[in-house]
């Protein structure tokens, strides 16, 4: 028995015509990979906003960062160095590990943080930049699953064709 396969799909001699499923994988397979990560990235701030502590946090120092790659060049980047109490009633110092052009708080100015309770580790400065990187996978996997839908939706309606 003959068949025509063109990619992963067969056409054969009856009319009758099957689709691999490992095309069905291709299709859809960045897409997913997409839409999971930023589940997996959503689902990790969701735990460390309910897993922290709000409070109020003392600047002691902001470190500069000028930019060096081909996105930040010529950027200055600010780091600042908070002083909080921490559960033991002791004055505790922490960065938020990351950096922000608009992160260049006077020092002795006070912000709202969100600390964690089980160690001293890198605290959260409130806002949407915690929020952003899984939003823009989530938007990125939402993009790729329009060709994933046209693809499908062209197979499908091949599929039909035969008899």
């Amino acid at each position: 028995m003959a068949a025509r396969r063109l990619l992963l799909r067969q056409e054969f001699p009856d009319g009758r015509r099957e689709v691999d499923w490992r095309l069905w994988v291709l299709i859809w397979l960045m897409p997913v990979l997409f839409l999971a990560a930023s589940v997996s990235m959503l689902g990790h701030e969701v735990n460390r906003q309910l897993t922290s502590t709000p409070g109020v946090a003392e600047v002691v120092r902001v470190q500069t960062k000028v930019g060096e790659t081909t996105f930040d060049r010529g950027k200055t980047s600010y780091s600042p160095l908070f002083r909080y109490v921490w559960r033991d009633g002791k004055p505790t110092n922490a960065t938020t590990g990351m950096s922000h052009p608009d992160w260049n708080f006077e020092v002795g100015s006070r912000h709202d943080i969100r600390w964690f309770e089980d160690s001293k580790q890198n605290i959260i400065l409130p806002g949407a930049h915690n929020w952003l990187p899984g939003l823009v996978i989530a938007a990125i996997g939402a993009l790729l699953g329009i060709p994933a839908a046209i693809a499908t939706w062209w197979l499908r309606r091949w599929l039909r064709a035969g008899t």
